[in-house]
């Protein structure tokens, strides 16, 4: 039996700015909503709003110093654009995984 070690916290670019310091709390108290209304929108095929929702995290997420999550936000919104389930869902999933990782990382939850 192997064992995997989970994948390093992800942490803000902009940590400790006190600017978006609560933007960033905020941010990332609501992840787990985030990634439950993509999951929902994905498994029930309504690419629209797949594509409204990822469209809204792009920005969001540079702008509070995620790149990595606001590259994945956009990969969900070209795979919305070009009608790809198989590329929706991959971004929904790595979205998912970078949230954990953010969520991780967070200094609220060091406690």
């Amino acid at each position: 039996m192997s064992y995997e070690r989970p994948e390093s916290s992800l942490r803000s670019t902009r940590e400790g700015d006190p600017s978006v310091e609560f933007q960033i709390d905020a941010f990332v108290m609501q992840l787990g909503e985030t990634v439950d209304a993509l999951q929902d929108a994905e498994a029930a095929g309504h690419v629209l709003e797949l594509a409204a929702l990822g469209s809204a995290l792009v920005a969001r997420c540079r702008e509070l110093g995620y790149e990595s999550l606001s590259l994945v936000a956009r990969q969900l919104v070209e795979a919305c654009a070009e009608r790809s389930p198989v590329a929706a869902h991959k971004a929904v999933v790595d979205f998912t995984e970078l949230s954990k990782r953010v969520r991780r990382g967070h200094r609220s939850a060091a406690g």
